[in-house]
């Protein structure tokens, strides 16, 4: 079973993701900022984080930039209220695929989650030799 680690500082949003994930089988750990995401991905093999671009505060992109140096094997996926906002300018620039507007959650989430996975295990070693 595949372990996602959804991110994000609003409860119903959070909430709402993670029901959709567990729905799909997955099974989901759930963080409302940076100090318990980071907590959560110690000593866990988690495939794929969900980040909330805008954390109470903090850059949802340095978020995911510590995830990636930390754990590189861990895909990841930036959400985001804010469209239009200049960060996610930057971040649907850096990410793209990797990048979904909240607004289009319901419709697109657990379809871009398989093929993130699915990809991830296909392209990579750590998904072969995993010993998991």
């Amino acid at each position: 079973m595949k372990t996602i680690l959804v991110i994000d500082d609003d409860f119903a949003m959070r909430r709402g993701i993670a029901f959709l994930l567990k729905r799909e089988g997955y099974e989901v750990l759930e963080a409302e900022d940076e100090v318990r995401a980071l907590a959560l991905l110690c000593g866990r093999f988690i495939d794929l984080s969900i980040v909330d671009l805008f954390l109470a505060g903090k850059n949802g992109l340095d978020l995911a930039d510590k995830i990636k140096r930390s754990r590189p094997h861990c895909k990841l996926l930036i959400v985001t209220a804010y469209g239009e906002h200049v960060r996610a300018m930057q971040a649907r620039e850096l990410y793209k695929e990797y990048f979904l507007e909240k607004s289009d959650i319901e419709k697109v989430l657990i379809k871009k989650v398989h093929k993130i996975l699915d990809d991830a295990f296909e392209n990579s070693e750590t998904y072969k030799s995993d010993d998991r």
